[in-house]
């Protein structure tokens, strides 16, 4: 299975990357302290990692995609593609192993300071 293709418009984390990319190796969603989603706002991506200085930066770097990124930069219409593990089990592309069987993942988190304000907007509830 391929990963999703991810498209983040948190630009306030350090693995934001301009045309809405992510730049992580991995991305981990989970339901917020709930315990349990019912809407996306109830998700968030434990991976974002708050960009304030070059100290963020260099912080964040265990985490980083440098090949995709590198990829990205230099070969037209590359998107970096992110190894994405969801905890959210109650969401419609939840699988077995955390897995997520969406083709494209969208998160959002307008003006985020904090993981809590980022949302998997591709969760759908299982029925």
């Amino acid at each position: 299975m391929t990963n999703p293709v991810v498209k983040c418009t948190v630009d306030q984390c350090t693995h934001y990357m301009p045309g809405d990319q992510c730049m992580a190796a991995k991305i981990s969603i989970y339901n917020e302290e709930t315990g349990t989603s019912d809407t996306s706002k109830d998700t968030q991506c434990k991976s974002f990692h708050h960009r304030k200085t070059m100290g963020d930066m260099l912080g964040a770097f265990h985490n980083a995609n440098i090949g995709g990124s590198l990829s990205a930069a230099f070969i037209e219409g590359t998107q970096i593609t992110p190894v994405v593990e969801c905890f959210v089990n109650n969401c419609n592309h939840w699988h077995d192993n955390n897995v997520c069987t969406a083709t494209n993942i969208d998160v959002f988190g307008e003006n985020a300071g904090k993981t809590d304000d980022t949302d998997c907007k591709t969760f759908e509830k299982k029925k």
